[in-house]
């Protein structure tokens, strides 16, 4: 970053730290008036440590009250206002919050952006019929709180069968939701003015995710990693639910500013730090690594084999560029991958990659045509 966008950056966090401190100063003085709401980040684990993650904010109108008309709850306007309300959130700085997983509690503060993350340690047993278990969490009674608190919530944590070998990490846009993100008009239109059940998944990607979720002897994990924002949260879930895609663990992106950063990490760097993460977590695991060639997946894919080539079964990258000369970076990448054993595939299609985990045995045969079947209704 040059001279002047540091200083241009470190103005924007000044006037940014100190604006929401005053506010801050403002409320905590006066009483938060208005309900607290806890949004919990689902989130993954394994049978020594959870990890969970989530946000506190002054609970708003979210347009379910009587004077908005239901059949423009998919219109522009609609669209827009929900749009500007998951970007201009009233974050709630430095409130206590207590988790409770079976016999363990544990309190931790909210950080000046309302984020809040906890390390449970798990001190009970846990078996192999579930993968995914809840914590409970509560905001305790607080001086600087005047408004009701916030009723417990529960939140997701997704603990992998003792024994499974097997999961999967994928990115979102591009690679299971059409976002067209290397033209920035575009994937503005479709992030701003489209509600999930407007946007639109590859074909035939829920039939393809679900058959590898399901091909083993236990639920295999999902980690969907993007570089998307924490407020596109709620917009993801419903999302995937509407698409029944697998639920996973969403492992998103702060955008707030730091002093030296126009956002908290890089696409590369968070990528990465996340993966690594969720294989430190599982060191017994491999996984498969689905992404696309519009950003930086197959670079980013690729160093990961140069280090973890024991942790990948393979990596599946859709083609959504029509540059040549990125195909063929792509494939100068795969044969990078390819002295490791390890396949790097570039995909025109779900069905391609479908073909080649059948192949592997990431998929049981019959569940083929159930994608192809898939593929059909989405076409139609």
């Amino acid at each position: 970053m040059n001279s002047w966008n540091k200083k241009i950056n470190k103005i924007s966090h000044l006037f940014e730290t100190q604006f929401d401190k005053l506010c801050y100063q403002l409320k905590r003085k006066m009483g938060y008036d208005q309900p607290l709401q806890i949004v919990p980040y689902t989130s993954y684990g394994n049978r020594t440590t959870l990890y969970l993650r989530g946000r506190v904010f002054e609970q708003r109108n979210d347009g379910n009250d009587a004077n908005v008309d239901k059949r423009d709850e998919n219109s522009f306007w609609d669209n827009l206002l929900k749009s500007y309300q998951r970007f201009e959130s009233d974050e709630v700085p430095n409130v206590l919050l207590t988790a409770c997983f079976g016999n363990t509690t544990m309190e931790t503060k909210t950080d000046e952006e309302g984020y809040f993350s906890f390390n449970l340690p798990v001190t009970q047993p846990l078996g192999d019929a579930e993968l995914w278990h809840t914590i409970t969490l509560t905001i305790p009674l607080q001086s600087h709180l005047q408004a009701p608190l916030s009723k417990a919530v529960t939140a997701q944590v997704m603990i992998p069968a003792a024994n499974c070998r097997f999961g999967i990490i994928s990115d979102i846009d591009d690679t299971i939701m059409i976002t067209k993100a290397k033209h920035l008009l575009a994937m503005a239109k479709l992030t701003f003015l489209h509600s999930p059940n407007m946007r639109l998944s590859f074909l035939g990607v829920s039939a393809f995710y679900r058959a590898l979720e399901s091909s083993g002897n236990y639920l295999r994990p999902f980690f969907y990693v993007s570089s998307s924002p924490w407020n596109l949260y709620d917009f993801l879930v419903e999302f995937m639910r509407l698409n029944q895609i697998p639920k996973g663990a969403l492992l998103l992106r702060d955008y707030g500013l730091e002093a030296d950063h126009f956002f908290q990490s890089s696409h590369r760097k968070h990528k990465l730090s996340q993966i690594m993460h969720v294989m430190d977590t599982y060191p017994m695991m491999s996984f498969l690594l689905i992404g696309d060639s519009g950003q930086h997946d197959p670079e980013i894919y690729a160093e990961i084999v140069a280090t973890r080539a024991h942790q990948v079964r393979a990596i599946y990258i859709r083609d959504v560029s029509s540059s040549q000369q990125r195909d063929e970076e792509v494939r100068l990448l795969s044969k990078q991958t390819k002295l490791h054993n390890i396949d790097l595939l570039l995909v025109a299609d779900t069905y391609a990659a479908a073909e080649h985990a059948v192949q592997q045995g990431f998929i049981t045969p019959e569940k083929l045509e159930l994608i192809r079947e898939d593929i059909r209704k989405d076409k139609a």
